[in-house]
């Protein structure tokens, strides 16, 4: 059964509230599995650059956070072909966020649903 609303402000509200819940929830989920999935893609010589992101990254606020001496030179210009990883390549969480985009969407629109269902 379709959501009743009184008049158009407590619609926009209820609307507000869903997506804000639903941004609130959506944020740290699809940071974290970003992370976890960019392992695929990431240079791993001694496997400290990937690691770091664990300690560094805040996916509360979705930030994904790589700390090491050479990680922003790895990311943009890339290693040692096959240092640890054959599938290694610069700037990784783009090559991630490609391969998987329509997952997290999925897990967005999931959340969502949920969310108004409440």
């Amino acid at each position: 059964m379709a959501k009743q609303f009184k008049d158009f402000k407590s619609a926009c509200d209820w609307l507000k509230n869903v997506c804000d819940a639903t941004a609130d929830k959506t944020r740290p989920a699809v940071a974290e599995q970003l992370y976890k999935d960019s392992n695929e893609f990431t240079y791993r010589e001694s496997g400290e650059m990937y690691k770091s992101g664990a300690t560094n990254s805040d996916f509360q606020k979705g930030y994904v956070i790589e700390r090491s001496p050479y990680v922003r030179r790895r990311y943009y210009e890339g290693g040692k072909p096959g240092a640890g990883n054959r599938k290694a390549e610069p700037r990784w969480f783009d090559k991630t966020w490609n391969k998987y985009k329509e997952d997290y969407q999925g897990m967005c629109v999931t959340i969502f649903n949920k969310e108004k269902e409440k």
